[in-house]
């Protein structure tokens, strides 16, 4: 509607200063209907301001002791902001509530109009207030931006709120984390209001979430509930008669980490330096083995020390990807321990014989994992114990059970030690 239109001008002349000051939002009321060209309230003409003295003149803005039902017809994510230090997460976004009121409802014929906007000091309107603030001094703030109505007496309020809440982060699965976080709202007035969920916004018809600003995380869900209780009792008598019921409707956000890195900085060390602890059980006492071993475990601190960075300062639950690199740690230094043991004891020259119990489990292991060997097992019997073959492979002599015999020299006692190191890294 332009200026010449009936009903868009400036009562006073200094309007346009005061508009200036911004006056035509902390003096709403007197300003829209005294400067509608500066202040920009010309929607509907004169007609319009007609209709909204009429209907504030027989409208009472009084409780009569009914809830009324608010319904939550839209919702909108913009920005998300999240405090892991401080485990605190914030919200900005926008509703839009419905509600019926037939104290406003009128004759569009007669009047000629099927919209009217107004001020919401005019009418009534749900006071709402987060539950779950993070502080009683900062409990998030709801603002109103715009109240209109139909002919029939059907409200729309589109709101914007910003909303603060505690949040116990969950790190189980960090860095492939989802926090579900949840803010409870209801009316200033308690038992006055009984939130209700649109069908559009259940089935997601109803709920923008394409393009949030939330820095490194992605929203995937977006739900809000409302209350299961019915309108005469906001409490469940069973548990409490005197407890109201603190979620009379929240807005829950399903958050992802966006966790980039996670292949390369965590992932793939943890992988690369379990391959060379498991490589290293194919060189029993040699060289390579210990150098594998001391190689991975170095690999592995510099590795934690990456995933520390990484990791919050703090948190209640141990994240797995940090229980399977300190498992890889310990098994590495471990092994790298028993290598270097079994070493020493294969080279010390003895004549005790090694248990019966140990021979056999040697046995055992080196039917199904066998190695290059150094001894063959003979026949007591057999003339060539004790001595070389062709290849240079040592006939060692056994009884009738598989067992060394007692006495024997003590270079027969190294096989055994070899294979209960290769079942011990087996079993590892």
């Amino acid at each position: 509607v332009s200026s010449k239109d009936d009903g868009c001008d400036d009562a006073d002349p200094k309007c346009p200063q005061w508009a200036a000051e911004g006056e035509c939002t902390s003096n709403a009321v007197w300003m829209m209907a005294n400067c509608r060209k500066s202040c920009h309230s010309c929607q509907g003409g004169d007609k319009a301001w007609k209709l909204r003295t009429h209907i504030q003149a027989n409208y009472h803005n009084i409780s009569d002791g009914v809830t009324r039902i608010v319904r939550v017809e839209s919702v909108r994510i913009n920005n998300v902001e999240i405090d892991e230090r401080k485990q605190n997460v914030k919200v900005f976004g926008r509703f839009v509530f419905s509600w019926n009121d037939t104290s406003i409802s009128w004759d569009k014929n007669q009047w000629g109009l099927s919209w009217l906007n107004f001020y919401w000091i005019q009418i009534w309107t749900p006071q709402i207030v987060q539950l779950n603030g993070a502080s009683t001094s900062n409990p998030g703030q709801v603002t109103s931006k715009v109240l209109a109505a139909n002919y029939t007496g059907q409200v729309y309020l589109w709101a914007d709120f910003s909303f603060t809440t505690p949040f116990r982060f969950q790190y189980e699965n960090y860095p492939n984390d989802m926090q579900n976080v949840c803010f409870k709202f209801d009316d200033k007035r308690l038992l006055a209001v009984h939130f209700t969920v649109s069908d559009a916004v259940k089935s997601k018809e109803r709920e923008a979430t394409t393009e949030p600003f939330v820095s490194g995380w992605k929203v995937v869900d977006v739900e809000v509930k409302e209350s299961p209780l019915s309108l005469e009792a906001l409490s469940d008598p069973r548990r409490n008669s005197f407890d109201v019921q603190s979620d009379n409707c929240e807005l829950c956000i399903s958050l992802q980490r966006n966790a980039v890195y996670f292949t390369t900085e965590m992932l793939l060390p943890a992988l690369v330096t379990s391959l060379f602890t498991l490589t290293s059980v194919f060189f029993q006492l040699s060289k390579t083995q210990p150098l594998l071993l001391s190689f991975s475990m170095v690999s592995q601190i510099l590795s934690l020390i990456i995933l520390s960075q990484r990791l919050p300062s703090f948190t209640a639950h141990t994240p797995t990807i940090l229980k399977f690199a300190g498992f890889n740690l310990v098994m590495t230094a471990t092994l790298f321990v028993v290598s270097l043991v079994l070493e020493r004891l294969a080279g010390y020259s003895v004549e005790i014989p090694p248990p019966h119990s140990i021979d056999r489990f040697a046995l055992i292991v080196d039917r199904f994992l066998p190695l290059p060997k150094d001894y063959i097992y003979m026949s007591l019997d057999d003339p060539r114990t004790g001595t070389e073959d062709a290849e240079g492979n040592v006939l060692v002599p056994v009884d009738e059970n598989g067992a060394i015999l007692p006495g024997q020299e003590k270079r027969f006692l190294k096989s055994p030690i070899i294979m209960v190191y290769v079942g011990i890294s087996v079993f590892w």
